[in-house]
């Protein structure tokens, strides 16, 4: 008696279908090989940190421009900051996120973003990112995601390929309309700049010092905030203007 198993060979769908998964590998694995070969030795990649966390934290509230949540609510937030000082990132974290959860997302406070240089460039390169990011109402994730990767943008180094790669981190941002954006709005005197020089006024006429500075704005009046104040500072400066 024969010892060999007999196969039954695979239907003709069968065999078009391991045909194709193997010509998929075959072409993944030789765009990688392009990719691996094309990369300049040490080009450094960008692995960005907190995607599914900006997804979240800011998914699903009413975003437009430098606003975050309802246009009708009663309190108003100025948020001055620098996306590219290293000092004001933990001043962000450790504010914006509990904030955004716990009042702008009922719609009881309105966060508003004001670009305001800690360095003696008012318009950094990555505020320029931003701004397109806002133009299609996704400007407040492409900040939190510039704080979370702070470190990588050292590494790497703030060009137009990092703030790229931010970008792409936005799940629903439109990458070609953000690149046309800053091609045809980001020039010298454009309207980008524009805005970035109004927010710089603004702090100016507020006085706001070097580090993450807050307006609180409500029916009994109006708290200024400077110097990366607490969570808890911000909360009773809210609950003092309601």
């Amino acid at each position: 008696m024969s010892s060999e198993v007999a196969v039954k060979p695979l239907p003709r769908r069968g065999r078009l279908w391991v045909i194709a998964l193997l010509a998929l590998g075959l072409f993944a694995l030789g765009y990688t090989i392009v990719q691996m070969a094309t990369r300049k030795p040490g080009d450094p990649v960008v692995h960005l940190a907190g995607i599914s966390d900006a997804q979240g934290l800011f998914g699903g509230i009413p975003q437009e421009g430098d606003r975050l949540g309802s246009d009708d609510a009663p309190v108003t937030i100025q948020v001055f900051n620098d996306i590219q000082c290293d000092d004001c990132r933990e001043d962000f974290l450790s504010t914006i996120p509990a904030l955004t959860e716990k009042y702008a997302r009922p719609g009881d406070v309105k966060l508003l973003w004001r670009h305001y240089s800690n360095s003696v460039q008012p318009e950094q390169l990555g505020f320029y990112g931003a701004e397109a990011a806002a133009d299609q109402g996704y400007g407040w994730q492409y900040i939190y995601l510039f704080f979370r990767n702070q470190k990588e943008a050292e590494r790497f180094g703030i060009n137009q390929d990092f703030m790229a790669s931010v970008a792409a981190g936005v799940g629903e941002l439109e990458i070609e309309e953000w690149e046309k954006d800053l091609e045809d709005n980001g020039q010298k005197g454009g309207p980008i700049e524009q805005r970035l020089e109004s927010y710089e006024e603004i702090g100016r006429n507020l006085e706001i010092r070097t580090g993450q500075g807050m307006v609180i704005s409500g029916p009994s009046g109006t708290v200024t905030l400077q110097e990366g104040p607490s969570l808890a500072e911000v909360e009773a400066a809210i609950a003092e203007v309601e």
